[in-house]
């Protein structure tokens, strides 16, 4: 699974930032720790399904919500969780030194990632909302 995260497009975050999610242990420097990047898919896949799910048939299923400033509300605030979620998941690990001596990143690559993750999120939103749309009775025409 570690290996599929190599081919995903990701915002510039140093290699080694990106080995220390792919699960290098901070210990023996091998890869036996936890993969950050599925933690992370984990959490990113159901909070965009749930924010969808509830602008298409939850709380903003009137049809006063059917404007376009409705969903893009619903899609920043599903990115803004995921983005906080990895970037205090990965700054942690740099603030208590919890990742292997060899590798080095700093904060802006922290920031960096948070962003792919944000950004991963909204095409995930969009991709849900483009499945949803079609069933619901009041947002048919949201978001294009």
């Amino acid at each position: 699974m570690a290996q599929f995260f190599d081919y995903i497009i990701r915002f510039s975050y140093s290699s080694g930032l990106h080995q220390h999610l792919k699960g290098l242990d901070p210990i023996k420097c091998e890869y036996i720790g936890t993969n950050v990047y599925a933690w992370i898919l984990c959490w990113m896949l159901p909070i965009a399904f749930l924010f969808m799910l509830n602008y298409y048939f939850g709380l903003f299923k009137s049809p006063r919500f059917s404007k376009f400033w409705a969903w893009i509300l619903n899609v920043l605030v599903a990115c803004l969780i995921t983005f906080f979620l990895a970037n205090m998941h990965s700054d942690n690990d740099l603030r208590h030194n919890n990742y292997c001596k060899a590798i080095h990143f700093n904060s802006m690559d922290c920031f960096l990632f948070a962003c792919t993750v944000a950004t991963y999120t909204f095409i995930f939103c969009f991709i849900f909302s483009f499945a949803m749309k079609y069933i619901s009775l009041n947002h048919k025409k949201i978001p294009f």
